[in-house]
């Protein structure tokens, strides 16, 4: 928004949505989306690109964790996992991809873990969905290389965010890094 940007922002509440759009005083689109939901997706991500008249970017930052000994990993929780870091990373990519590629040009960033590539103890489900989301997007960049269509991946380590409340950390969030940190990685990537 900073850098002059016109934004559609997507997420599952789109009171939420709302909000933010009235705390940045910019106009910007708020389109409810569910990333686990192919037909959400698809509605979303064709309403943005019609009212923006294309996608110059699209950031994949859509995750969820739940963090345990494997052996108590509820089957629910692990395909929730794979259904939000995958999956909605695979779905927001292609539906994006269907818009970059018939202008040839265009921007995925996903924003990912250093889980990608660092396996933690107690976090079978959200570092498997990780390494896979890691992977596709490795796999997409080969794959529309010579489109026109540039792809990023992002990794940070603990973000404080809403992702950890009424988690027990084991450190302090304040050593954690900020969203402002990722966003400026992104934007340096774009």
């Amino acid at each position: 928004s900073e850098a002059g940007w016109r934004l559609a922002l997507l997420a599952r509440s789109k009171d939420a949505l709302v909000d933010l759009v009235r705390e940045t005083d910019c106009e910007h689109l708020a389109l409810p989306c569910d990333v686990t939901d192919e037909h959400s997706v698809s509605r979303a991500v064709a309403a943005a690109a019609d009212e923006l008249g294309g996608l110059d970017a699209a950031v994949c930052a859509a995750g969820v964790a739940v963090f345990g000994p494997t052996t108590e990993l509820a089957q629910a929780d692990w395909e929730r996992q794979i259904a939000t870091n995958l999956t909605g990373t695979f779905l927001v990519c292609r539906e994006a991809l269907k818009v970059m590629l018939p202008q040839r040009r265009g921007h995925l960033v996903n924003v990912l873990s250093v889980a990608s590539h660092h396996a933690f103890p107690s976090s079978a489900g959200y570092v498997a969905s990780k390494w896979g989301a890691y992977g596709l997007t490795r796999s997409i960049a080969e794959e529309v290389r010579r489109d026109g269509v540039r792809v990023s991946a992002i990794l940070p380590g603990s973000v404080d965010t809403p992702l950890w409340d009424g988690m027990a950390v084991p450190f302090d969030r304040a050593d954690m890094m900020r969203p402002e940190d990722v966003a400026a990685a992104i934007r340096y990537a774009l």
